[in-house]
């Protein structure tokens, strides 16, 4: 996207901030995500955030002042979710619209939303956004009407009326149990037939698609951007031994997600919270990859994940195959230049050590139900005893055994 406004970030660095630094250059690139070149960054370093302004009144108007009169800003963007009032005490000093953090994470949803159910969720977000900032003397809703941090939702269909947005908040909310019930029977139905599956997460423009396009054999959309999937994709894969599951692309990750968005995309998440096994997934050459996995695994802990079995996949080792960061869980080295049978050969060989081992002996004359053995289970020998008529299989399968519900038909 060519930039077609400027802007400045204002930014408050307080002792519990772990890398204002790295925060501030995350959310340059949020901003160019969206249109904004940052022309400067101002960051005051606080005890904590002032109630009225966020940073001090002086502060902002050193910043202020430290452009030229005919240097156009744009957009005043603010590294933290601010009130109201807040947002007033900067506007009238800097002269500019002012945007914060999660009003551009909103934007770059709305922009990137594909399916019906995804541009409800952010909808819902960016309503329950402004809800409270539309008290008294607020956010002027002609000032929302277009622009960025404002797609979506316009003037049209907030109008001033604070009780003709909690309607459409609870319209939308209906609408999406539909879809919530809709993926509810999904899960139930994979749930019975006992398929396996397997959730790519990570932070944002780690190159999750792009593996999931390896790995799936898929064209699902794939681009260097933030947030470039929004809207869960599934396919199925076959691994070497022949074992079939599911795999599932998610919603990147992101530090300081909004509370708004992780609760209008509760659902979207939960897929991956429904997974058997996780995949990880680390662009192995960002400058801050301790920081992106830490945010993850935090993320990770929020949503009660902890205990699906994962492994970190560090992608984009071509392009820097001499940093790793072990974070002392199962992980393997990935790039763009492996073939999906090796990709996939790492996945097998991980969820075997989370399998049961078994031994199963079936008759010849039923090949269905071998052929079922392999797809259900990840057979790793065979032989065929034919004084017997029967075939011998090791392997390892889920706890749930599927070797001994093929057994038990073959008894039946």
């Amino acid at each position: 996207m060519s930039n077609t406004y400027s802007g400045v970030i204002i930014a408050v660095n307080t002792p519990k901030r772990k890398d204002i630094h790295t925060e501030v250059e995350e959310l340059r690139s949020l901003a160019e995500s969206v249109g904004i070149e940052i022309i400067g960054v101002h960051i005051q370093n606080r005890t904590t955030k002032d109630p009225k302004s966020y940073v001090g009144t002086g502060f902002l108007a050193e910043a202020s002042e430290s452009y030229d009169a005919d240097e156009e800003i744009d957009y005043t963007i603010v590294n933290d979710e601010i009130t109201a009032s807040q947002n007033r005490a900067i506007e009238a000093v800097m002269d500019t619209k002012v945007i914060d953090r999660t009003q551009v994470i909103l934007d770059i949803f709305s922009m990137r939303a594909q399916s019906k159910a995804g541009q409800l969720q952010v909808e819902l977000a960016q309503l329950q956004y402004l809800v409270p900032r539309l008290k008294g003397q607020g956010i002027n809703l002609s000032r929302l009407g277009a622009g960025i941090g404002t797609r979506g939702p316009g003037e049209t269909k907030l109008e001033t009326d604070r009780r003709h947005i909690n309607q459409r908040i609870k319209e939308i909310k209906k609408q999406l149990k539909v879809v919530e019930a809709h993926r509810e029977r999904y899960r139930e139905k994979r749930n019975r037939n006992q398929v396996v599956k397997v959730s790519l997460i990570g932070y944002t423009n780690a190159g999750k698609s792009s593996l999931f396009n390896t790995m799936a054999k898929s064209d699902t959309y794939e681009e260097n951007a933030l947030f470039a999937t929004l809207d869960p994709k599934t396919r199925q894969i076959t691994l070497p031994s022949g074992f079939e599951c599911i795999l599932s692309d998610t919603v990147g990750f992101i530090q300081n997600l909004p509370t708004t968005l992780v609760e209008s995309f509760k659902s979207t998440l939960e897929e991956a919270a429904d997974s058997d096994f996780l995949i990880h997934v680390i662009d192995n050459s960002s400058d801050n990859l301790e920081t992106h996995y830490d945010t993850v695994k935090q993320l990770i802990s929020q949503l009660n994940m902890e205990h699906i079995p994962s492994i970190v996949f560090f992608n984009k080792t071509d392009i820097d195959d001499g940093r790793y960061y072990t974070p002392g869980e199962a992980h393997a080295y990935v790039n763009k230049d492996m073939l999906p049978q090796d990709i996939l050969e790492v996945l097998e060989d991980f969820m075997k050590t989370y399998m049961e081992e078994y031994e199963a002996e079936l008759p010849m004359s039923e090949p269905q139900k071998i052929y079922d053995l392999k797809r259900y289970t990840i057979v790793d020998e065979q032989e065929i005893d034919e004084e017997a008529g029967t075939y011998r299989l090791k392997g390892y399968e889920p706890p749930g055994s599927w070797s001994r519900r093929i057994s038990e038909r073959n008894e039946a």
